[in-house]
């Protein structure tokens, strides 16, 4: 197991070079995000081990027992699942990121929390850029008023913004949808510069979101395998 995560790591921070030598960016502009969902603690260690840092998360309660756990100071970690109401306090708690704000009542609940802790969680945005009812987000019409209120928030820093593309094989259609979120990217910095983070990508599209703009991939299967 050790040996094999190993090589899946090397093996995507290869592609993830590849992908910035393309468009001529420095690859430490990207940032690797090991999604460890129903991952064990020993795999997320392996992983420690060679190289990965940051870490998501899909579940509230998940994220706790592991954040419990792996206590090493450079560990950054990133909820990018769904927000339930009533697990804010536990993603307050123990996330260093969070990558699915969109809705008002969640933001500001997720800033009281923070304030009652004294920390400041880094957010993005989603956007359900391909307006899909199963997915989460905002209407990408909405973005700039959400990110007006989360920048009212004392405890809440805006990053950027957060997308999941349709599933597609048509690579032409997912690079249409891509370069919406570069566009609505470059829209969140004429108002606010400092929100320059793109989460997207994930093992399937991790490449071609580089090349579209993205500075955050989600990546799990690639790094840890299937899940069982």
């Amino acid at each position: 197991m050790q040996a094999e995560i190993r090589q899946n790591i090397l093996t995507v921070k290869n592609k993830i070079n590849a992908a910035c030598e393309t468009i001529k960016k420095d690859h430490k502009e990207i940032t690797l995000i090991a999604v460890s969902k129903k991952k064990d603690i020993r795999m997320i260690e392996r992983a420690i081990e060679n190289g990965v840092h940051n870490f998501g998360e899909n579940y509230a309660q998940e994220l706790e027992e592991k954040a419990s756990v792996i206590r090493k100071k450079n560990i950054i970690w990133h909820f990018i699942g769904p927000i339930q109401s009533n697990k804010v306090k536990i993603i307050a708690k123990n996330a260093n990121w969070v990558h699915t704000l969109s809705r008002e009542k969640i933001i500001r609940k997720l800033n009281s929390e923070c304030a009652l802790l004294q920390k400041k969680i880094n957010a993005c945005i989603q956007v359900n850029i391909s307006s899909e009812d199963s997915k989460s987000g905002c209407n990408p019409d909405s973005l700039i008023d959400v990110a007006k209120l989360i920048e009212s928030m004392k405890n809440i820093n805006l990053k950027g913004i957060m997308a999941l593309p349709k599933l597609t094989d048509d690579k032409r259609e997912q690079k249409k949808e891509m370069k919406l979120v570069s566009n609505l990217s470059k829209k969140l910095q004429s108002f606010y510069p400092n929100a320059k983070c793109v989460s997207l990508g994930t093992t399937t599209d991790f490449e071609n979101a580089i090349i579209s703009g993205s500075t955050m991939v989600r990546i799990g299967q690639s790094i840890f395998g299937k899940r069982l």
